[in-house]
């Protein structure tokens, strides 16, 4: 228990704290927010879906307000209760279990209501009712919590839709105060949309405004001139986008003056110009990176979406993977019979395509007859698909390792299998300590790996599997789960992290490292997997590592491998790295590991 303790005060960088503090703080803004008498959605549905510091924020902020206490805290806790001791129900459908949670715990305190408040059965079954608000915020809140974590719930629409509302709340929440709070949400909302609307198209920026401002005007409509003002300012700053982050300042400046004199000056032109000022500092002496961080932080699509909003193709989607010919905009753009293959013949064409691809796997290609009549440029069409089904790299690899001394083995343990859709899995479990404990543990959990991957299972749902065993074994086991796995067909290389040492790509002799802090596999009931995704291109280096090789110093690995010539193949590469750290001692401290794989062209 205590090293668990010890592991999560660690893991506290001043990052995580800050961001944790604000969730508390956000749940004091939500308490503060009134529906109607004894009707406060907001701090219930966050102290649910949101983490300790959310729920301890929400609690803090009705307890102190004091409105309605009795219901509102019994509702609070209830419902937290019930995500905590009701785990696997969360595993099933996280969003759904929440607002299930939510509704359960407002219920619960509306029955509180009947005997330890003043208040009447209509106003008790009311709050009841109000469940429904309550866990349907709670649901929204969960899927825009999740586009900031490893694991995202529901697709990149309806991400963006939660976020932006979820937003308009903590600005209603901000703005519910009146007085200073009223003109920093104020500012706080134009410098927002002034970063959407210089990383994002202009359907993005016109949406976010229109979602948050709309909220915040029927909350309070003394805010409707106001909106007004900032709704026509994207409007004229998509004709002065020309003119860059001036332009974007210069049209809320010129509606907010338009606004003001054809509304017979009935608003307030010294606060709005002051918003403006001071939403334009910020705009303009914030580093672009702090920008577009901000802007990932508003609209969660995880890059850049200036010009993004394209129509919609055709698409045949079966057992939810898209079965579009590779080379659709070359091979059947143009082509008479397109729209007839893609309506008519939709079902057809789409067992056609799974057919000519399973017969490139097989190596027994026999296309449909009926295809081949009907399709004009069958050649073309094969072609395409057989490139992308054809094999295109091959890896070659290599490892190194020495136990920890005074120790007969080394408790770190690697893998590398290839799977049947042309995928290529490595391992590196890093077992707790070191020695013959240590190698039994993750000896087991690359056989696992193996086992499980080759039945078809995911990576990242493996690694909740090998969490699940390590929780049910008797006595105390964590384990650093390092997994790779890379598509010899497109290079696309997805890294599983948990408790797991950093990645290197060595590059023409430059050097990336990939990767974050996580905890280890076994500590938690939720593992946590952080998952990244690089393209590998050939000659390429991909080094995975045991925590051993680092230490305490994160920075010399990177720094070796700057320095050092190109290596010949992946075997020097490898016994280079190792004898580098055991030249500084890693290896007197704790186990150590280097897994070096080289890309090459598929002969």
């Amino acid at each position: 228990m205590w090293d668990r303790i010890r592991t999560l005060s660690a893991d506290l960088t001043p990052k995580g704290v800050f961001l944790r503090l604000l969730e508390a703080a956000i749940g004091c803004l939500f308490s503060n927010i009134i529906l109607a008498r004894g009707i406060m959605p907001f701090g219930v549905a966050l102290a649910t879906a949101g983490s300790p510091f959310g729920f301890f924020g929400a609690f803090l902020g009705h307890f102190v307000a004091g409105r309605d206490g009795l219901r509102i805290l019994t509702s609070c806790f209830m419902a937290r209760i019930f995500r905590l001791s009701l785990p696997s129900l969360s595993e099933i459908n996280r969003p759904l279990s929440y607002f299930l949670f939510t509704l359960w715990g407002t219920m619960l305190g509306g029955l509180m209501g009947f005997f330890f408040s003043s208040y009447t059965p209509k106003e008790n079954v009311a709050f009841m009712v109000n469940g429904l608000l309550s866990g349907g915020l709670a649901w929204l809140f969960c899927i825009a919590l999740s586009a900031f974590s490893s694991r995202p719930l529901g697709n990149t629409s309806l991400r963006y839709v939660c976020c932006l509302l979820s937003l308009s709340f903590v600005l209603l929440g901000m703005m519910s105060f009146g007085g200073i709070l009223e003109s920093a949400g104020r500012t706080a909302f134009l410098f927002l949309i002034l970063c959407i609307g210089c990383k994002c198209s202009f359907f993005y920026t016109l949406s976010s405004a229109l979602t948050v401002g709309l909220i915040l005007c029927i909350f309070s409509p003394q805010r409707t001139l106001w909106f007004l003002a900032i709704f026509f300012g994207v409007l004229l700053s998509a004709a002065l986008r020309v003119f860059g982050k001036y332009g974007q300042l210069i049209s809320y400046l010129l509606s907010t003056l338009i606004l003001w004199l054809c509304s017979e000056q009935s608003f307030s032109l010294p606060a709005s110009l002051g918003a403006i000022f001071l939403a334009g500092v910020l705009f303009l002496a914030l580093p672009q990176k702090v920008l577009s961080r901000l802007t990932r932080y508003t609209v969660p699509f995880g890059g850049e979406l200036r010009g993004q909003w394209k129509k919609a193709r055709f698409r045949f989607r079966r057992e939810g993977r898209t079965d579009a010919v590779a080379g659709d905009a070359t091979v059947c753009r143009g082509c008479a019979k397109r729209i007839l293959c893609y309506t008519r013949f939709r079902t057809e064409t789409a067992e056609a395509f799974d057919e000519i691809r399973r017969g490139v796997r097989e190596q027994d290609l026999r296309p449909p007859r009926e295809f081949l009549n009907r399709c004009q440029r069958f050649p073309e069409v094969i072609s395409a698909l057989r490139s992308q089904e054809e094999t295109v790299f091959s890896l070659h690899f290599a490892k190194a390792f020495a136990q920890k001394e005074g120790e007969l083995f080394c408790g770190d343990t690697t893998g590398g299998f290839r799977t049947a859709d042309d995928r290529f899995v490595f391992t590196v479990a890093d077992g707790m300590g070191s020695g013959t404990r240590a190698a039994r543990q993750s000896v087991k959990a690359v056989k696992m790996m193996e086992q499980l991957s080759r039945n078809g299972l995911k990576q990242e749902d493996i690694l909740k599997v090998i969490n699940r065993n390590l929780l049910s074994c008797e006595e105390e086991t964590v384990l650093g789960m390092d997994v790779a796995s890379v598509d010899l067909k497109s290079g696309v290389c997805d890294l599983f992290k948990a408790g797991a040492a950093p990645t290197y790509v060595l590059r023409n002799g430059i050097v990336y490292e990939i990767g974050s802090e996580t905890l280890p596999v076994g500590m938690l009931e939720e593992v946590d997997v952080k998952h990244e995704r690089c393209r590998l291109a050939e000659n390429d280096y991909l080094i995975l590592i045991s925590d051993g090789v680092l230490g305490k110093d994160k920075k010399w690995l990177g720094e070796f491998l700057n320095r050092m010539p190109t290596p010949r193949d992946c075997m020097t590469l490898a016994d280079g790295i190792l004898q580098e750290a055991k030249r500084v001692g890693r290896n007197r401290v704790d186990d150590v590991t280097v897994l070096a794989v080289r890309v090459c062209k598929a002969a």
